[in-house]
């Protein structure tokens, strides 16, 4: 077995490239942004009028408080000039500003009457109330750099800066095979010796919540020549694998031998973890990375969100993944040689992340996982573990 932290640095050490692709702004989403944004325009494009009031020439206010009003602009109205003399122009949000003016009076601070708009309010206490051209940034600067996740936030950006498509990086080719006699759909009732297939549907759903929406799950029993054929074709189409069960040492456990008859290189099998323990990492001669994931839905989610997850992500934003951490907030009990994967509740408290345990019966029983918010690392060489110990998050179905 090797160390976890040497498996995790070994699996990060073979990052991949995909192709880049263009994509409609309102189709990229949860996808990796392939090339640098400058801004065409400044932003704002123009003073833009941030309270509804009206405008004026602050010059005036040390000879009067009351301006006769020449009309109402909106947003979206061409710039007006403001003549000389006691003028204002009612004005709402997102008005540009006109010129000659340069302070915007708000309607709270003003008595509106017979066409006059008298100022009520304390001079000193006045703000300008617009947005100046340019404040936010300048025709030419960088807005955001390849390798950016696109998020709701980001898309606004790219709007702003008229990129109706958008270059980012194409999403990996993924596939979950899950191997194993016991398994049944999730529509079937299960004989007394079966249960349903829960393991396809929930790595598929914890790689979607982090933006990997090219995946497809198979279903096989344990039949070897099955097991070859379907893995034949899947590295060849697919960049990553995923294989669930039969990686441990039972008789039926023959996947490590049918990934060699694959030409799919071992790189390391077995890790000082847990759960996890049988974790598989090996890569074929198309390049295709593959992981050979224990059957229990524990495990297979722990060495998700630890292990495939992080890899994915650092290979399309191409920086490392920062990880959070949080203190245990009771002690836990384990000191078997073994990095812990500790199911935890996280709640923030004095403005601290506090880490509750959740206790379970083994990497079998997934319903313990259904109150947990991710699992922290307990590293093998850091025990005891006391309640103040700090540990790393991996949350379920973030990209934090």
């Amino acid at each position: 077995m090797i160390d976890s932290d040497f498996a995790y640095e070994t699996v990060m050490s073979h990052k991949f490239l995909t192709k880049i692709i263009s994509l409609p702004l309102e189709d990229s989403l949860n996808r990796t942004l392939a090339q640098d944004i400058y801004a065409d325009l400044d932003a704002p494009p123009f003073h833009r009028v941030s309270m509804d009031g009206i405008a004026i020439n602050k010059k005036l206010l040390s000879s009067t408080s009351s301006f006769k009003i020449l009309e109402c602009i909106s947003a979206g109205s061409e710039e007006r000039q403001l003549p000389s003399g006691d003028f204002c122009f009612e004005i709402m949000t997102g008005a540009v500003l006109p010129k000659n003016a340069d302070l915007v009076i708000r309607y709270e601070d003003l008595k509106i009457a017979d066409g006059q708009a008298k100022i009520t309010c304390d001079h000193q206490r006045l703000s300008l109330n617009y947005h100046a051209k340019g404040s936010d940034y300048k025709r030419g600067d960088k807005l955001l750099s390849a390798g950016t996740f696109i998020k709701s936030t980001t898309t606004a950006i790219l709007a702003s800066a008229g990129r109706a498509h958008v270059l980012v990086y194409d999403l990996p080719k993924i596939a979950v095979i899950s191997t194993g006699d016991e398994l049944v759909d999730i529509a079937e009732t299960p004989a007394a010796h079966q249960i349903r297939w829960s393991n396809g549907i929930s790595l598929r759903q914890e790689l979607y919540a982090h933006g990997f929406c090219d995946v497809s799950i198979y279903k096989v029993s344990d039949n070897q020549d099955k097991i070859r054929n379907l893995i034949k074709d899947l590295l060849v189409t697919k960049d990553i694998l995923l294989i669930t069960g039969g990686v441990s040492a039972g008789k039926f456990d023959f996947v490590p031998r049918i990934l060699a008859e694959c030409q799919v290189a071992e790189i390391f099998h077995k890790v000082t973890q847990r759960p996890g323990k049988p974790l598989w990492f090996g890569k074929s001669l198309t390049n295709c990375l593959v992981f050979g994931l224990p059957g229990n839905p524990l495990s297979c989610l722990v060495n998700l969100r630890k292990f495939v997850i992080p890899l994915l992500l650092t290979s399309l934003a191409n920086k490392k993944i920062k990880t959070s951490f949080a203190i245990l907030a009771e002690e836990v009990n384990f000191n078997q040689g073994l990095t812990y994967y500790c199911l935890v509740k996280i709640k923030s408290e004095e403005g601290r992340l506090m880490a509750y345990p959740i206790k379970g019966n083994g990497s079998g029983d997934f319903f313990q996982m259904k109150d947990s918010d991710g699992f922290i690392e307990l590293k093998k060489d850091q025990g005891p573990f006391k309640a103040g110990h700090l540990a790393g998050i991996y949350y379920w179905g973030s990209v934090s």
